[in-house]
């Protein structure tokens, strides 16, 4: 794996150096990694699990709630487990020849006290084991109460993506990426934010789910006076840790920081980057942030 570095080169470019030991903290107060990492691995398990039940409201017990999955393709919020599994067919996926779904593994990515990124990678297969495709999907744990369970699911797509392909869509996510945090250098200037994202646009952060629907939506609300608490924000280092042929999730950690350049705190974050109507933008945050 390799951890990029933002450097002196111009905007797009990053420098690439090798990063020996694992990911650091998600902020900078911590929980014992171990129970935060356990009781994550237990919602994604339990995610799969009533995924195979086959039952709607069973798997929707899974998952917290408002919940969203962006990704390339269409997506919606939903705000109860009676909404999300009156989406769900599942006649239309056993129509596929599907009949279970199975980890080929998952992995805890990053954590702080009551979320967890943990990217998943998962493959449908027949009743006579034939793989029918591969997924990577990372998925954004909270815990609400007493109660984790998954909160969002970052797409990124199919598995079997060329490895040349797969080499130019990371190195535009991390433009992509870098980009966002460029704009987010000059907190006077919201417009240029909004136009590196991707819309419909969600932010996981702070005990809520937020979507816009479009630049202007995201113009109007809290967000632009939010940015203007910081003289600015920095971009730390950023690691794409999935590569899909719908997208790339990226870890990243960020400082926000005051006029004189100093930093005021460092967090940790999961940015999904799509292609969406031509345009290589975020599609999505989770961030340890409030």
């Amino acid at each position: 794996m390799t951890k990029v570095w933002p450097g002196s080169a111009p905007a797009g470019q990053l420098a690439v150096a090798l990063v020996l030991c694992a990911l650091s903290s998600a902020a900078v107060a911590q929980p014992a990694p171990s129970t935060v990492d356990s009781e994550a691995i237990r919602a994604v398990d339990r995610y799969l699990e009533t995924w195979n039940s086959r039952n709607p409201m069973i798997w929707a017990g899974s998952l917290h709630f408002p919940h969203v999955r962006p990704g390339a393709g269409n997506f919606r919020l939903t705000r109860t487990p009676e909404e999300y599994a009156r989406g769900v067919d599942f006649k239309r996926v056993l129509a596929t020849g599907w009949h279970r779904s199975m980890w080929d593994s998952y992995d805890v990515v990053q954590h702080g006290p009551a979320k967890a990124h943990v990217a998943g990678r998962y493959s449908r297969y027949t009743e006579d084991g034939e793989r029918i495709r591969t997924t990577f999907v990372t998925y954004v744990v909270t815990r609400q109460g007493d109660r984790w369970g998954v909160q969002s699911r970052f797409a990124a797509g199919p598995a079997d993506v060329d490895p040349n392909q797969a080499a130019a869509s990371e190195l535009a996510a991390l433009g992509a990426v870098e980009t966002f945090f460029a704009a987010l250098g000059n907190p006077t200037d919201p417009e240029a934010v909004a136009a590196t994202l991707n819309y419909p646009h969600v932010r996981v952060a702070d005990g809520a789910v937020v979507l816009w629907e479009s630049a202007a939506q995201y113009l109007a609300g809290p967000e632009p006076g939010r940015l203007r608490t910081w003289a600015g924000t920095r971009l730390d280092w950023a690691e794409a840790v999935q590569v899909g042929g719908g997208g790339v999730n990226v870890v990243v950690r960020y400082s926000r920081l005051s006029p004189s350049g100093a930093t005021l705190s460092s967090y940790e974050a999961l940015y999904l980057v799509t292609t969406r109507d031509g345009h290589i933008g975020v599609q999505a945050r989770s961030s340890f942030a409030p």
